[in-house]
């Protein structure tokens, strides 16, 4: 089985061992490993610790501003020695009364922070988006190092990749609080808002934004329905979301997320805590772009397929070889889809070649609306495709899957000499590597199963 990434707790004294428990098990049940210890040990912990693992300083119950420059002076430390350097750090249970003490909350070492009461899921989402940076920076590393295999040199700034220059947002919500929204926020980006549910949506569809607010107020259950309605547009779906509410009205703090929103911030909103959101996850968002850009600019003959675009069959090889050698070092899961057009030489006898191909284009298509920019999609034979997605398990896989299948639904297929109706069969298998094979072992175990989540899909044009 894979190794899961592993997430280091410190907690301070005036910390509650029940509550950290009760994180760390939460933390646990969402994919992680945790490893419990103090200030005082943290030196012996991260000797056993790895480059990728995930520091958390839990400052709950601390009031002091100076506990937290000392955490900040050794956050910076930590990030200055070349061995734990690359580690990301996370400060959560930050005081508001610490907020409004200390005037260099921004000059940290950290890579996020959460401020005022510990709430689990919000914990567990910034957990996940230190994962998804880390995973697209080494995707980043793994393209430019394989172009220049094929004489493509590629260089892309991490830094200006994640600027947030010419931000574009979109509030919508309650009007009630959008002010101090609009006032914290517009030194940074230009801000549109949208009066109701109905306007944010066809502004969504019309323009490029790179961040929806919702300002859920007291009331955000009404709200739900429209985050999941954004959720379920194709393009839409990797949007960044930030949810701002009142916890005491939601049942459970959970909720935000199941719906679909990227993370929750409780109103009324720390300021500090609000622009620290909004650039955190624009620059994700943009980041992610950065990665789409990659696979448009490296189209090239000895790379691409020339009837679809994507990736051949050797460039994926040694995109699969480079995330083995990840595995091994850094122990980053990843899995792979494969999809077959399982009735593609029906489709050549009945409606000619011509039409073949228009199917494999757009099928092209359609697996290119729901690849990140993490993901590498690739043509590996005449009916076949492979959707590489690193760290990334089964089930998470799975999902993917259901996506492609829900996108299909909506699909027409339809060859240019014929109106009738036209049937394609699609065949999708999901293989989460498990460190055991090498890659032809791998890429014969991808195609000799079907039973993690082996579904055929027909559609016919209306």
């Amino acid at each position: 089985m894979t190794e899961k990434n592993t997430v280091i707790l410190v907690g301070s004294n005036s910390t509650s061992t029940t509550q950290q428990q009760k994180m760390m098990n939460a933390i646990e049940q969402s994919g992680f490993k945790t490893v419990e210890t103090t200030f005082q040990d943290l030196a012996s912990a991260l000797k056993e610790a790895h480059a990728h693992d995930i520091l958390i300083f839990n400052l709950e119950g601390l009031t002091e501003e100076t506990g937290f420059l000392k955490c900040n002076k050794l956050a910076e430390t930590i990030k200055n020695n070349p061995p734990t350097q690359t580690m990301k750090l996370l400060c959560v249970g930050i005081s508001n009364s610490i907020c409004e003490q200390t005037k260099e909350i921004f000059n940290h070492s950290f890579n996020d922070l959460i401020f005022g009461p510990i709430r689990v899921p919000s914990v567990i989402s910034r957990l996940k988006s230190l994962v998804r940076l880390d995973t697209m920076d080494k995707e980043l590393n793994r393209r430019s190092t394989i172009n220049e295999q094929y004489g493509l040199t590629q260089k892309y700034d991490r830094s200006s990749s994640v600027s947030i220059k010419n931000a574009k947002l979109l509030v919508t919500g309650r009007p009630n609080g959008f002010s101090r929204i609009e006032e914290t926020l517009s030194p940074i980006a230009t801000l549109v808002g949208a009066l109701s549910n109905q306007a944010a949506f066809e502004y969504l569809e019309r323009e490029k934004f790179d961040i929806l607010i919702i300002n859920g107020g007291r009331n955000p259950a009404r709200y739900l329905e429209f985050i999941e309605k954004v959720r379920s547009n194709t393009e839409l779906y990797s949007l960044p979301i930030l949810f701002v509410a009142h916890p005491s009205k939601l049942s459970d703090s959970h909720i935000p997320y199941e719906a679909g929103v990227t993370d929750f911030i409780e109103a009324p909103v720390n300021k500090n805590e609000l622009i620290l959101r909004t650039k955190a996850l624009i620059q994700e968002h943009r980041f992610r772009d950065t990665l789409a850009k990659t696979y448009l600019e490296a189209r090239h003959i000895p790379t691409n397929d020339a009837l679809t675009g994507l990736y051949t069959y050797s460039y994926f090889r040694e995109h699969l070889d480079c995330l083995l050698e990840d595995y091994l070092a850094l122990k980053s899961k990843f899995s792979i889809i494969t999809i077959s057009i399982e009735n593609i030489e029906e489709i050549n006898r009945d409606y000619g070649y011509t039409s073949g191909d228009q199917v494999l284009r757009q099928v092209s298509e359609i697996l290119m609306t729901i690849n990140r920019g993490e993901d590498l999609l690739s043509r590996i034979s005449g009916r076949k495709f492979v959707l590489t997605l690193p760290n990334t398990n089964q089930k998470q896989a799975i999902t993917v899957v259901q996506r492609v299948e829900g996108i299909l639904k909506q699909t027409k297929f339809i060859c240019e000499s014929d109106c009738s109706p036209m049937t394609v069969n699609l065949n999708a298998e999901v293989t989460e590597y498990d460190g055991e094979e090498n890659a032809d072992e791998f890429l014969k175990k991808c195609g000799n199963h079907s039973n993690n989540s082996s579904k055929e899909t027909k559609e016919d044009a209306a």
